[in-house]
């Protein structure tokens, strides 16, 4: 969402993916700032989330880029129900705290909520 919002990626993603992360010409980042006319959200689940101490420095993948460990539970109770598929957890404070967080970061944008997880 930076990128069409902002014109550029964020900061921590700069930091973490390094020379992964394509980079934007000047005329690109001005093209994509707020050319965003609405956005498709996909929401199945939450997790919890756990800051890594010692982040991947070798071989680093867009899975490492995070320097986080997910999971469903904390202390051996899960985040919701289970939901049909092995790993999702039915959370619809999650959907209402992502959605909060999209529009207050991102300048309010329409969203169409294109799937779900339950």
């Amino acid at each position: 969402m930076n990128p069409l919002t902002f014109g550029e990626y964020p900061e921590s993603m700069r930091i973490n993916v390094v020379n992964r992360l394509p980079r934007f010409t000047t005329e690109e980042s001005y093209t994509l700032r707020n050319s965003l006319d609405f956005l498709g959200l996909n929401y199945y689940t939450a997790n919890y989330v756990q800051h890594v101490s010692e982040a991947v420095t070798d071989n680093m993948t867009r899975s490492s880029d995070v320097q986080a460990h997910l999971s469903i539970e904390r202390n051996g109770v899960p985040i919701g129900a289970k939901g049909g598929t092995e790993g999702l957890r039915s959370y619809p404070q999650g959907l209402h705290d992502l959605l909060v967080y999209i529009k207050n970061n991102y300048n309010n944008p329409t969203i169409y909520i294109t799937e779900n997880g339950m």
